[in-house]
């Protein structure tokens, strides 16, 4: 079992909406758009257009209501929002990136739709059937409940809803090299295998379609940051704003053990019927 305060405290960044706010002046970017964010908020491997292949996934209904689990600094809730019309809540543990998130969907108009708040993905604070559909985006790695987790996703989502999830999953029974995005350490890495992740929603009640590996796309966006960042300063505003100093490593690290294939990028659609 991993410790929260563990993962709280390698995400935590108390300064890092000013910081955000400075690299958006350095870029001259003082009406932001969501999309302008997306060099920062979109904390996970593809960026913008994972999230966008994680939102046609979902297939929400026109004006629904979702939940973001593990919702970060609320870059997908906001992509999302604005792409479909539906209000979007969202849940992270880590207190400075909810408080974040919430000043930066202000900052861009989407408060009135997108939500954030502090709380446990084990223990949502929501009633059963809540929410029109579900997903989460790179969480599943800090988290070793699986079954508690997908469980708790499935009992506050419609019976028509749609649970997505997009994690790096573990493909080879092999020992990780860290730091990693995720985690500075094992210790607050829970790293598991599709099968874990499918029998977590047969448990849960949940059906679903087979598994992407996304290993390919995974190579290719690598490839684009590499080459766009070759002999650069880190930009005004990046992922190191969120990753801090290890950055590099961590994406080295993560970009080599997916090239050797212990590790890729995973979607699951999952639904409480079967899904089409």
């Amino acid at each position: 079992m991993i410790d929260d305060a563990d993962v709280v405290g390698h995400y935590d960044k108390a300064d890092l909406y000013s910081q955000i706010l400075a690299g958006l002046g350095q870029e001259g970017l003082i009406q932001p758009t969501p999309q302008d964010l997306s060099a920062v908020d979109e904390f996970h491997i593809g960026g913008v257009e994972a999230t966008r292949f994680v939102s046609e996934a979902l297939a929400p209904p026109a004006a629904g209501r979702l939940l973001d689990i593990g919702c970060g600094i609320g870059g997908p809730a906001r992509f999302i929002a604005a792409k479909t019309g539906c209000d979007v809540t969202g849940i992270d543990l880590t207190k400075s990136f909810v408080e974040t998130g919430n000043h930066l969907s202000r900052l861009v108009g989407l408060d009135g739709q997108v939500t954030l708040q502090t709380g446990n993905a084990l223990a949502l604070p929501f009633a059963e059937n809540e929410f029109d559909a579900a997903y989460m985006i790179h969480v599943g790695m800090n988290i070793a409940e699986k079954t508690r987790l997908i469980g708790e996703a499935a009992r506050v989502i419609r019976p028509s809803g749609r649970f997505v999830i997009y994690d790096v999953m573990q493909m080879q029974d092999r020992a990780l090299t860290y730091p990693l995005p995720w985690a500075e350490n094992e210790t607050a890495s829970a790293v598991s295998s599709p099968a874990v992740y499918l029998d977590a929603m047969k448990k849960a009640g949940l059906v679903f379609t087979p598994p992407q590996n996304k290993h390919d796309f995974a190579l290719q966006f690598f490839d684009r940051m590499a080459k766009k960042g070759a002999g650069k300063q880190p930009p005004a505003l990046g992922l190191h704003l969120v990753m801090g100093v290890t950055t590099p490593q961590k994406i080295q690290n993560i970009h080599h053990q997916i090239k050797q294939g212990i590790l890729a990028p995973v979607i699951i659609t999952a639904s409480h019927k079967l899904v089409s």
